[in-house]
């Protein structure tokens, strides 16, 4: 996303597919700041949120890959974009 200067889940399967996931259920969640952003502030933003809350309480998502890369995007020249994979 950083690279492209786009904030979107894509064609998420694919990319799950690509990365030879398996699994049941998938889900990601996103999040994006100028400037640079703490996990803390990430997952207190997820967790006010009951659609984010419920994939990161999820029992049944066993797996997670998570993705924080910092630089140029939306305009601005740092800021951080969070992506969180989930499987299970």
């Amino acid at each position: 996303m950083l690279l492209h200067d786009y904030f979107g889940h894509g064609n998420f399967a694919v990319r799950m597919s690509r990365f030879g996931v398996r699994g049941r259920v998938f889900a990601e969640t996103l999040a994006w700041k100028k400037g640079v952003m703490s996990a803390n502030a990430t997952l207190a933003g997820w967790l006010a949120s009951p659609e984010h809350r419920s994939i990161l309480l999820d029992p049944t998502l066993h797996r997670i890959g998570v993705a924080t890369p910092v630089g140029p995007f939306g305009g601005f020249a740092t800021a951080t974009v969070v992506t969180a994979d989930f499987a299970g």
